[in-house]
């Protein structure tokens, strides 16, 4: 019976060793395969941080292309090129507007500076709104074949020979009335007596004439009016003298590089009352 309750006691003693090392095993897998399945989360977790900043980025990218978050239109930002200067991105009509208040140098020194510059002082709109700001308006409906900026520089060099010839007559200088004529035998003259004079002889002698004969006259010259046509240009006005009124009239032809007068019609006006009592201070 003793030998029997030894033969139990080693039996059991080995049975609860193995056992022992059973759990002991399983609870090292147990703790292995936490470890493992913990890592696993993790790794998951990092990958779905990601897609999810992914998304947020692609939906806050989508946002931004609607204006005002609005799901309706969508916004497109400009194409701006790199350096684009503020006059680059205006609309057309602002430029225009802009460069209405220049003056004929300011737009001509503007045309220097850049290319893009370059190319709105060029524009032919804001020539033609300068043209009407320093001549007059009448004109709006024609197309100069060259465009308005060579229109605008035909009208400026004959209103400066127009009143390059009305200051040698101030100056009294015959010589200079001279080369301001062309030399041919069309030319013609009438003065304001109504007097006619014929080529260009007969015209220089009249004026000879009247420098030598008249008294020193104090007249101012308004209302000017210019229409270049080719190698032709006219020019009325109104010339004011503290006798008479006048209504004059200017023919001018282009060449060698220059404008020379070839008619000269001065009649007296009807209306004296036209007169300006303020023209001569």
């Amino acid at each position: 019976m003793e030998s029997i309750f030894l033969t139990f006691s080693g039996n059991s003693f080995y049975l609860l060793f193995f056992a022992l090392v059973v759990t002991v095993l399983c609870c090292l897998y147990s703790i292995w395969g936490f470890k493992l399945n913990t890592k696993r989360n993790r790794r998951e977790e990092m990958v779905g941080s990601s897609k999810k900043k992914a998304c947020e980025c692609s939906c806050s990218c989508a946002r931004s292309s609607y204006a005002n978050g609005s799901a309706g239109e969508k916004y497109e930002k400009p194409d701006r090129q790199s350096g684009a200067s503020m006059m680059e991105q205006l609309v057309p009509e602002i430029t225009t507007h802009a460069l209405s208040y220049l003056d004929y140098p300011s737009l001509c020194r503007l045309s220097m500076t850049n290319s893009s510059m370059r190319r709105a002082a060029n524009d032919d709109s804001a020539w033609k709104s300068l043209y009407h700001k320093d001549f007059t308006v009448e004109q709006d409906s024609i197309r100069p074949a060259n465009g308005w900026k060579a229109y605008y520089a035909a009208t400026k060099a004959v209103v400066s020979i127009n009143s390059e010839f009305y200051n040698i007559i101030r100056e009294r200088s015959l010589p200079e009335m001279s080369h301001l004529w062309l030399r041919a035998d069309y030319v013609k003259c009438i003065n304001g007596s109504g007097e006619l004079f014929t080529g260009y002889n007969s015209v220089m002698e009249s004026w000879g004439v009247a420098f030598n004969w008249h008294q020193p006259v104090n007249f101012q010259v308004c209302d000017v009016r210019v229409r270049v046509l080719n190698e032709m240009a006219w020019v009325t006005m109104k010339a004011f003298t503290n006798v008479n009124s006048f209504h004059v009239t200017n023919v001018y032809e282009f060449h060698d590089s220059r404008w020379f007068m070839v008619h000269h019609h001065s009649s007296m006006m009807l209306n004296d009352g036209e007169v300006d009592p303020h023209i001569f201070g």
